[in-house]
């Protein structure tokens, strides 16, 4: 949906703006502490009895007991055994094999303790999802797209749920996978910190936008007389977005904008950027969570709700999260806010930055 799109550009950061004054020395403790609570819910074992009832994988059938036991050397890899997860979203956990009869995998949840749960996850190879590394190329502004990615050849995912209730904190997981012939790899352990609301004073407050840079933002055109030319997508005509970052995890993000797109024909016409007559116009507010990695120095955010201030039909609430940002690397210096982001597009690497100021 492009709301989710047009969002990604707004995601920004909050700092905590100080004062001489003894009240907002006071506030600024207080949120410090917030934080450090936040923190340390994520340190906390999850208990069984979450990790019982909490975990969802769609498609997959639970049965009492541990998996089958491992019976051969079937090629199983994952990139990383230590992965973030975002309350109500959760986490994809990615793996890659050369097998080529792979029928299904295995999943045993358990606790820091290695305290299995009473039953396990039968995943059939129809709820995989290949995995996806890389961004198609965008036809729309959209710095933070989360929803296009090339196929990755070889690569997996299993999207795996939190409900509503699933706290905070690290458990882990034994993954086999397992093919027609009932041949079972060996288990690999791969363990998950679910991440608190919030975990960063510093980013509490408001910003506003004050420019993108992304070397992804144009494309390229084949003019009539066979020349080609690089233009932008997007003819930016006027553009508002405040952000509002909460102690307690909550944000709330307020974009008003105009701005034309690329006239291929026109363009490849006259060999130079030609926009459409139309001006385009979006004003919307959304609201939801964010979530701080104080170890990689990082922040995921989701939306629950989008409201269309322009045409109220098209608003909704999302019960179950939209994950708009996922570990974006933060720098704070001074009044100025920058977030990056590195990404793989057709074999190549690029960067993209958002520069904010405080309010």
């Amino acid at each position: 949906m492009k709301f989710f799109k047009l969002l990604a550009i707004t995601i920004v950061f909050s700092i905590l703006s100080y004062s001489c004054s003894s009240d907002d020395s006071s506030n600024n403790n207080e949120g410090i502490d917030l934080a450090n609570e936040q923190n340390k819910q994520e340190a906390l074992s999850i208990p069984i009895s979450n990790l019982e009832s909490g975990i969802i994988i769609d498609g997959a059938s639970t049965n009492l007991g541990s998996p089958p036991t491992p019976n051969s050397n079937l090629n199983l890899n994952v990139a990383s055994n230590q992965l973030p997860a975002i309350q109500n979203v959760g986490f994809n956990l990615r793996f890659s094999t050369t097998e080529t009869q792979v029928a299904g995998a295995y999943l045993q949840i358990t606790d820091t303790e290695n305290k299995a749960t009473s039953s396990y996850f039968d995943i059939p190879m129809s709820s995989f999802e290949q995995a996806r590394r890389s961004r198609i190329k965008k036809t729309q502004k959209s710095p933070f797209s989360k929803n296009d990615f090339t196929v990755e050849e070889g690569a997996y995912q299993i999207n795996i749920d939190f409900n509503d209730a699933f706290p905070p904190g690290k458990f882990c997981g034994v993954l086999c996978i397992y093919d027609n012939e009932n041949n079972i790899s060996q288990p690999i352990t791969i363990c998950v910190e679910v991440e608190a609301w919030g975990g960063n004073n510093a980013l509490v407050g408001t910003w506003i936008e004050s420019g993108i840079s992304e070397e992804d933002d144009t494309t390229q055109v084949i003019c009539n007389n066979n020349s080609q030319i690089n233009v932008p997508y997007d003819q930016i005509i006027r553009e508002e977005i405040i952000a509002t970052f909460s102690a307690d995890g909550g944000f709330e993000v307020f974009n008003d904008e105009e701005y034309k797109i690329l006239d291929y024909t026109s363009t490849a016409e006259t060999c130079s950027a030609s926009y459409s007559s139309d001006i385009i116009q979006d004003k919307y507010r959304e609201t939801g969570k964010w979530a701080f990695n104080e170890t990689e120095n990082t922040l995921s955010i989701v939306a629950f709700s989008y409201t269309d201030l322009i045409n109220p039909g098209e608003s909704e609430t999302i019960p179950e999260g939209e994950l708009l940002l996922q570990s974006a690397k933060v720098q704070i210096n001074g009044d100025t806010l920058t977030l990056t982001e590195t990404y793989t597009q057709d074999g190549e690497d690029y960067i993209e930055i958002i520069t904010l100021k405080r309010k």
